[in-house]
C-alpha cells in the first residue's frame, strides 16, 4: 500500500494519532482525492468530518489545501463539518478561512440544511448565532432546514430553531422599498408606473404614448409589489392626482412609511401653465410626510413632456426655472418624456432610482425577528388576501416549512411588526383580528365588500 493510500485509510478510519504521524511524510496531501460515498473527497473533507481542528488547520496553512474545495456533489468542508456536528472546525472555516455559510451544494443544501437533516443541533445553533444564515432558504425540493429537521424527528434541533425565533435577522423581506408616485392628472404618472412595471424582468424598448386600463380605486392608490431586475424588491404605489383624493393621501403615506423610509417620485408636466406651482404643492406634501418618518426619505422630481416644447429658448427657460427649485430643495431630478423608453433620460432615471432604493435599504432601521420572516413566508404561501387571526395560527401549526409563536399575544406582536413594514395590514375590532396580506384589495371597493361579507360589517 502506498503512503498516500495509508494516509487516506487512517483519515477514513478516524485514527487521529496515525494521521498526525503520516501527514508530514506525504509529499502532496492536497492531491490525495478518493471516493468515499461519492467521488472527489479530499483529506480536508474527512478532517472536517472527523472534528480534527489541528489537522484541518495544518492541511490549509501548511499543505495548501483549499477550504472552498467541493466533492462530486458540490459539498464543501462546511457541509462535512455540519454533518459531524463539529462547531470548532466550522467556526475556524468561517471566521479564519472566510468560507461562506450560505454555500449550496448541487441539491441547494446549505450547511444549515445539512445540520438540520442530521440533527446536528450544536452546529444549527452556531450557524444561526452568526446572523449570516438564512433559515428560510429552500433546497431543490423546496424544503427549509426546519422542514428537514421536522421530517426526521430531530426534536432537539427543532427546539434550537424555535429558540432563535425572537432574534433579529437579515432577510430579503427587509429589502422591499416603498416607492410613492405622486403628481397632477396628466403629468405622466400612470405611464411611468407602467414603464417601471414592464421593465421589472426585462429591458423594454418602444413607446408608451397611450396608457389605458387605469383602474379607479376607492382610495386613489394602485400598489404593485415587484422584484425588479434593476431596482430590486420594491412596492410601487401610484397615487391618483385628482384633487378629491388628496385628503386621504396624507394618512395613507404616513401608514406606508411606518418603520422605514421611502422614495418619492414627483412627476411634473412641463406643458402645464403653472408647473412651478404644481411642484411646490407636491414638495410641500412630501416634506410634511417625510418629517413624520424616523428614517430618511429620498425625493426625485421627474419633469415630463420636455420633448414637446419645440422652442428651444422656451424649453431652456422653463427647465432653468424648475431646476432652481429642485436645487434649493436638494432633490434629484430627471428631465424626460416618460412615455418613451430607451433614451438617456430614462436610463438616468433608473440609475437615480436604483441608487435611492439602495440608500433607503442601507439606512433603514428595520431589522425583523426570525418569527417575522417565518410569518411572512407563511402568509405568502397561503395565497389568500384576507385571513383571520385564528386562520393564521392554524396555518402555523399545520405548516412544515415555517414556525410561529404558540401564544396569541406573541403572534399579534409579530403581525404588528410586519404591519410596520407596510407589507401587510392588521385590522382589529373588539373581539376579532384580520390580517390583510394583499393591501391593494382595500383600495378597491370589491375588497371592502369582501371584508364585509365575512361578518365584519360593523368595522366596514
Amino acid at each position: 500500500m502506498s503512503l498516500e493510500d495509508k494516509c487516506w485509510t487512517v483519515f477514513n478510519k478516524r485514527d487521529h494519532k496515525e494521521a498526525v504521524h503520516l501527514l508530514p511524510l506525504v509529499k502532496e496531501p492536497d492531491k490525495i482525492i478518493r471516493t468515499y460515498t461519492r467521488d472527489d473527497v479530499s483529506l480536508l473533507h474527512l478532517s472536517s468530518r472527523n472534528d480534527w481542528l489541528d489537522v484541518t488547520k495544518d492541511l490549509i496553512t501548511k499543505y495548501h489545501c483549499d477550504p472552498q474545495e467541493r466533492d462530486s456533489v458540490g459539498q464543501t468542508c462546511l457541509h462535512w463539518a455540519a454533518f459531524g456536528n463539529h462547531v470548532d472546525v466550522m467556526r475556524y472555516l468561517i471566521d479564519e478561512c472566510h468560507c461562506g455559510p450560505m454555500t449550496v451544494d448541487e441539491g441547494m443544501w446549505t450547511p444549515l440544511h445539512m445540520a438540520a437533516y442530521y440533527g446536528s443541533s450544536a452546529v444549527v445553533e452556531y450557524l444561526l448565532s452568526t446572523g449570516k444564515c438564512d433559515p428560510l432558504a429552500k433546497d431543490f425540493q423546496g424544503r427549509t432546514p426546519f422542514k428537514l429537521a421536522k421530517e426526521n424527528g430531530h426534536t432537539d434541533t427543532l427546539s434550537v430553531l424555535k429558540k432563535f425565533g425572537g432574534i433579529k435577522s437579515s432577510h430579503p423581506i427587509d429589502s422591499y422599498v416603498n416607492i410613492l408616485l405622486v403628481g397632477n392628472p396628466g403629468a405622466g404618472k400612470s405611464t411611468l408606473s407602467h414603464v417601471i412595471n414592464d421593465t421589472a424582468s426585462f429591458t423594454l424598448l418602444g413607446s408608451f404614448r397611450n396608457v389605458g386600463g387605469v383602474v379607479p380605486c376607492t382610495a386613489g392608490i394602485i400598489p404593485y409589489k415587484l422584484q425588479h431586475r434593476t431596482l430590486g424588491n420594491i412596492i410601487l404605489h401610484d397615487f391618483a392626482g385628482h384633487s378629491e383624493y388628496y385628503s386621504s393621501h396624507s394618512a395613507v403615506i404616513e401608514n406606508l412609511l411606518q418603520g422605514s423610509g421611502g422614495v418619492f417620485l414627483i412627476v411634473v408636466n412641463m406643458l402645464e401653465k403653472e408647473p412651478v406651482k404644481q411642484l411646490h404643492q407636491w414638495l410641500t406634501v412630501v416634506r410634511n410626510e417625510a418629517q413624520k418618518v424616523l428614517n430618511q426619505c429620498h425625493v426625485i422630481v421627474i419633469v415630463s413632456h420636455v420633448d414637446e416644447i419645440s422652442n428651444l429658448v422656451e424649453r431652456r427657460m422653463r427647465k432653468e426655472e424648475i431646476q432652481e427649485i429642485i436645487v434649493r430643495e436638494r432633490c434629484d431630478s430627471v428631465f424626460l418624456d416618460c412615455r418613451k423608453l430607451g433614451g438617456s433620460g430614462v436610463d438616468s432615471f433608473f440609475n437615480k432610482l436604483s441608487s435611492a432604493c439602495e440608500f433607503i435599504r442601507s439606512t433603514s432601521g428595520r431589522n425583523l425577528s426570525l418569527y417575522c420572516h417565518m410569518m411572512y413566508g407563511l402568509l405568502e404561501e397561503r395565497k389568500e388576501n384576507i385571513l383571520t387571526l385564528s386562520d393564521v395560527m392554524s396555518a402555523g401549526k399545520e405548516n412544515d416549512d415555517y414556525f410561529i409563536p404558540d401564544k396569541r399575544e406573541d403572534v399579534l406582536d409579530v403581525l404588528d411588526s410586519l404591519y410596520s413594514t407596510g407589507l401587510i395590514s392588521v385590522l382589529k375590532s373588539e373581539d376579532k383580528v384580520w390580517v390583510v396580506v394583499n393591501k391593494g384589495i382595500l383600495l378597491h371597493r370589491g375588497g371592502w365588500d369582501s371584508l364585509c361579507s365575512r361578518d365584519i360589517q360593523r368595522t366596514c
